[in-house]
């Protein structure tokens, strides 16, 4: 098990993530699922943190909601943050 990342929500949202706390979620989830060999959650959030990485020319998004991703990360039961400020 890799180091869980943080929970960074964007301003007056009750779900979703930053677009850089999802990215890095959909990292990690994805090795998580890689070293169980779990393959379905594998592709899953590897398809994720594709859809996330930052690319030359694209921008990162502010604020995202996946389903699949906050129940996920409900399971790790860490504490949420708003801006980066605990």
């Amino acid at each position: 098990m890799s180091k869980v990342p943080y929970i960074e929500r964007p301003y007056d949202w009750d779900i979703g993530l930053t677009g850089e706390c999802a990215y890095l979620w959909a990292l990690f989830l994805a090795n998580e699922a890689d070293m169980a060999d779990d393959y379905i959650n594998y592709d899953i959030f590897k398809g994720i943190a594709e859809q996330l990485e930052p690319k030359e020319g694209k921008a990162i998004p502010t604020a995202v909601h996946i389903q699949k991703l906050e129940e996920a990360i409900e399971k790790y039961g860490v504490r949420s943050t708003q801006h980066g400020v605990s």
